[in-house]
């Protein structure tokens, strides 16, 4: 059966918070929450879907969605973001798609890559690279401005940035 865990509504106020916390420890690593879906051994079945999503703000704006890793500690190195689909034994794996919806009165939200600034060593790097395969030609990488309906299409901006006052630009 299912199982629910919820707040209730608040009926002149906000509705109550729902925190999923695990407990500080001093030894060893931290311990794990882990969300997983069910598992379905039908011929035809899938798995259990995740769903994360924020509340609605009815008259106003809706919640905002934080994925992030904790900031380290003195001596270490923050922890990775791994966004990716599983493997597939026989057949196509998932798409992965990331974007912002549709805005009526207003414009569609952006979308911002950034890597974060050092002050050693070399920058870090952005790598987008298509799909390889052995049987037929490799993925197509597709950059493509926004359509302006009733004006100009965006512009497409490529370019490295200034050099330091003893390098010389990329």
């Amino acid at each position: 059966g299912a199982v629910y865990v919820g707040s209730g509504t608040g009926v002149k106020g906000r509705g109550g918070a729902v925190y999923v916390t695990v407990g500080s420890g001093n030894s060893g690593n931290g311990g794990e929450l882990v969300l997983s879906a069910g598992i379905s051994t039908h011929a035809k079945g899938t798995g259990g879907h995740v769903f994360m999503k924020t509340g609605r703000g009815t008259a106003t704006t809706s919640g905002s969605l934080f994925l992030m890793t904790a900031e380290a500690g003195a001596t270490g190195v923050s922890g990775k973001v791994v966004l990716s689909t599983g493997n597939a034994g026989d057949g196509d794996t998932g798409d992965i798609y990331i974007g912002t919806g549709d805005a009526t009165n207003g414009r569609g939200g952006a979308i911002y890559i950034t890597v974060g600034t050092g002050d050693t060593g070399d920058g870090a790097d952005i790598l987008l690279r298509a799909g390889a395969t052995n049987d037929g030609p490799g993925g197509v990488v597709t950059i493509e401005t926004g359509a302006g309906v009733a004006k100009s299409s965006g512009a497409l901006v490529l370019q490295t940035a200034d050099s330091g006052s003893n390098g010389v630009s990329g």
